[in-house]
């Protein structure tokens, strides 16, 4: 990139000592240092073949799993080859954002499809062209809800990295969050806070289906708005949010036809009632007529500051991921109704299988309840142990919470074999 930039030294030295810092090097300081040395360098002059050949030798030193029983917002379902096959046509690959309508259609029918489906599985009048991630989509509502000013309620149950983004956006309006903790794993109602919108998550973080509907009746007695979150799978099996009485739903959609490709990119989804629709960050694509008569699709709504002042819109921060949505509503319209409840049925019974097999095991449930494909066993002083034992044997296990709990996932992807030999382990090692 410096043929392309024109920063001088003097514009580079000032940058640097901007920062407080003498070389940029040391931007990277967070990375580890074993990370930050030359050995993954590639040496000058290679060949194309040199080149694929280095590269796929260090692609090599990347952990390959033979099955994977770790969720925690990334998820290993089964993706349709007819998925990337379509995903990966030029005119769909090649094509950014659908800024010029007109020349257009076939992107903006997928995104229009993709509203569709979201709005259809949480059950909301409107969806939005997507967001970057479960965690952004979930702040953007917040604030939205909240009308960019007071409290948002939310609880020790939903997702780190959701919280920590929704705090990190509250935090630069000079906004309030309140975190009523979960001790039991459920969200419990605190009335009397003052909070404007409350936010909650079903499944949440420990895997628990939540009483959507009880805790938005009690927030609305409290004249709070409400948004959901959730994995967008168990859409197919559970009431949806707007059955529950909720505002907004959120999520993300890796789960839909997206591999887990070490953590992105993924798609944040937001939809919303009716009344929210001008309110929505982000773009919508709405469905009209040509001049002939003919279907046609266009953007109806554009408050993204690409499209309007900046002072009018509704994010700044706020974009689309169209090829990810694209790919969520391929996977979508060939798995159907039916399809997408058979894989969430199978992945809440493998999910009840294993739960059942590690308790039998010494690995009891930690939380009691309904659960969809996660749930967190106790196994006292043994967390960091069994997911070390079942390393050695070629698994990703459960994710670790603290040195007793670990959280599990099952997906269609489980195998009983494989179920079976992960019991097998931690009864071992406990």
């Amino acid at each position: 990139m410096s043929d392309y930039l024109s920063v001088s030294e003097r514009e580079r030295s000032e940058m640097l000592a901007f920062l407080g810092i003498s070389d940029v090097a040391e931007l990277y300081s967070d990375l580890p240092r074993a990370l930050r040395k030359k050995k993954f360098a590639l040496s000058d002059g290679m060949s194309q073949q040199e080149t694929y050949e280095a590269l796929a030798s260090l692609a090599a030193k990347n952990a390959v799993y033979k099955s994977v029983f770790r969720g925690a917002g990334s998820y290993n379902h089964y993706i349709p080859a007819a998925v990337k096959s379509l995903t990966s046509r030029e005119e769909f690959l090649t094509a950014y954002t659908p800024y010029q309508p007109e020349i257009s259609q076939g992107i903006l029918q997928a995104t229009f499809e993709f509203q569709t489906m979201i709005c259809n599985l949480t059950g909301m009048d409107v969806a939005t062209a997507s967001h970057y991630s479960g965690a952004t989509a979930a702040a953007e509502a917040c604030v939205m809800c909240a009308e960019g000013k007071g409290k948002v309620l939310t609880f020790g149950n939903v997702n780190p990295d959701t919280l920590e983004t929704v705090r990190t956006y509250l935090a630069a309006r000079g906004m309030e969050l309140e975190v009523v903790s979960a001790p039991n794993g459920y969200a419990e109602f605190r009335p009397g806070t003052g909070a404007k919108v409350m936010y909650v998550e079903s499944p949440n973080y420990y895997g628990i289906v939540e009483d959507v509907a009880s805790l938005a009746a009690a927030a609305k007695a409290e004249g709070m708005k409400v948004v959901v979150g959730g994995n967008p799978l168990a859409l197919a099996l559970f009431r949806s949010p707007g059955e529950c009485g909720a505002d907004v739903a959120v999520g993300d959609a890796q789960p839909f036809g997206m591999p887990m490709s070490f953590g992105g990119p993924y798609i944040g989804f937001m939809a919303a009632k009716r009344g929210y629709m001008r309110k929505l960050p982000g773009r919508i694509v709405g469905e009209t007529s040509d001049a002939d008569g003919r279907r046609a699709f266009v953007l109806t709504l554009q408050t993204r500051e690409q499209h309007i002042r900046r002072e009018k819109a509704t994010s700044n921060i706020c974009s689309n991921q169209a090829h990810c949505a694209l790919t969520a509503a391929v996977y979508l319209s060939l798995m159907g109704p039916r399809g997408l409840r058979d894989t969430a049925l199978k992945c809440a019974s493998n999910a009840h299988y294993l739960a059942k097999e590690l308790a039998h095991a010494g690995a009891k449930l930690f939380y009691e309840g309904e659960f969809f494909d996660e749930f967190v066993t106790i196994t006292p002083g043994k967390a960091y142990a069994v997911a070390a034992a079942l390393e050695k044997k070629n698994i990703l296990g459960g994710l670790p919470l603290d040195e007793h709990r670990i959280l599990w996932c099952c997906t269609e992807m489980n195998r009983k074999a494989d179920m079976d030999e992960v019991v097998g382990t931690v009864e071992e090692t406990l």
